[in-house]
């Protein structure tokens, strides 16, 4: 690959990695492409060797951030190989996440947004939601039917998604911290998670468990 075409896809891959990033801070329209090509250190002009329109940047954009969190997801679902729902919520309820928008979940970020934007932009969100429920009914068990394992996969990831937009809608304070708290409770309780993490320690506490 010669250096010219390398540069251009480097800077290509750079765009749309601090358009992800910004556009799950800011909002689609929170960032103006003279505002991105800025904070790069690139010129405006520079933005139309890379795209035709910044629709195909937001397309771009999306399609990484919701794949780097439908990613997490997964890491943090199977860290140990086995599912481990107790320790996702804990992630993803955390005041940590609720504070990084721009490095966390791209759905909970960026859905008020797809409800406003094309038919395109909602087919790559019910794609990735898709896959995530698919990913968390597995977590939920072999155990239980398809069906059942389903309404409850989107009965807990509605409950997530909410959870964090509500946490961030009332800022920093003791309701923020009540919201992820409890939803976190009830979503282990409604699981079985909780009693299951109660289980582990039992047998940590034993010395069954390393």
């Amino acid at each position: 690959m010669g250096h010219s075409k390398a540069s251009k896809e480097n800077t290509h891959a750079r765009l749309v990695a601090a358009a992800a990033s910004r556009f799950k801070e800011r909002g689609i329209d929170g960032i103006s492409l003279a505002d991105l090509m800025k904070d790069l250190k690139l010129t405006h002009g520079g933005f139309y060797k890379h795209f035709a329109s910044r629709d195909d940047l937001v397309a771009e954009a999306l399609h990484l951030a919701l794949n780097q969190s439908g990613e997490a997801m997964r890491e943090r679902l199977f860290a140990g190989g086995e599912p481990d729902l107790s320790a996702f919520v804990d992630f993803y309820l955390a005041e940590a996440h609720r504070d990084a928008r721009a490095d966390g979940c791209a759905v909970a970020a960026l859905v008020g947004d797809a409800a406003r934007r094309s038919a395109a932009v909602q087919a790559q969100f019910r794609s990735q939601i898709e896959s995530n429920l698919r990913l968390l009914g597995e977590a939920l068990g072999v155990g239980k039917p398809a069906e059942e394992r389903r309404s409850q996969a989107l009965l807990i990831l509605s409950a997530l998604y909410g959870a964090l937009m509500m946490a961030r809608a009332v800022g920093d304070s003791p309701l923020s911290r009540e919201i992820l708290r409890s939803t976190g409770k009830r979503i282990r309780t409604l699981s079985g998670a909780a009693k299951k993490s109660s289980a582990r320690a039992r047998l940590k506490r034993s010395g069954a468990v390393h």
